[in-house]
């Protein structure tokens, strides 16, 4: 029986993702969701030790970027680079913040003008 290889020689090692989070599967920090934006902070260094995928978040994320398209890039699940991230701003090297709000919540009377509108259609 031959053993398929699916990758060629250049691809190197693969890392297993829990690898990459020493085991753990929750975030250190509670602000770290689904829609959370990361932004490196500016002008500081990365200590050494930082893994490969750290580096490229810290890289990744000199301008505001949400947490999906960091994952998305690092082909990673949500919930590993949620943990990076959450290794990385414990450290202090990147903020986590909520995205800005697209507009205003309409207030109610306006949503019961449109629904009474919509009914006399």
């Amino acid at each position: 029986m031959t053993h398929e290889r699916w990758l060629d020689e250049d691809a190197g090692p693969v890392v297993p993702a829990y690898l990459l989070t020493r085991g753990r599967t929750e975030s250190s920090s509670k602000e770290i969701d689904l829609v959370a934006v990361i932004v490196t902070e500016g002008g500081i260094t990365p200590p050494a030790g930082l893994g490969p995928e750290h580096l490229i978040i810290l890289h990744r994320c000199t301008r505001p970027t949400p947490l999906v398209d960091v994952a998305a890039e690092l082909d990673l699940p949500i919930g590993v680079v949620r943990v990076l991230v959450g290794d990385l701003h414990e450290q202090g090297l990147v903020r986590v913040r909520r995205p800005n709000p697209a507009a205003r919540t309409p207030s109610e009377g306006l949503l019961r003008e449109v629904i009474n509108g919509l009914r006399a259609l």
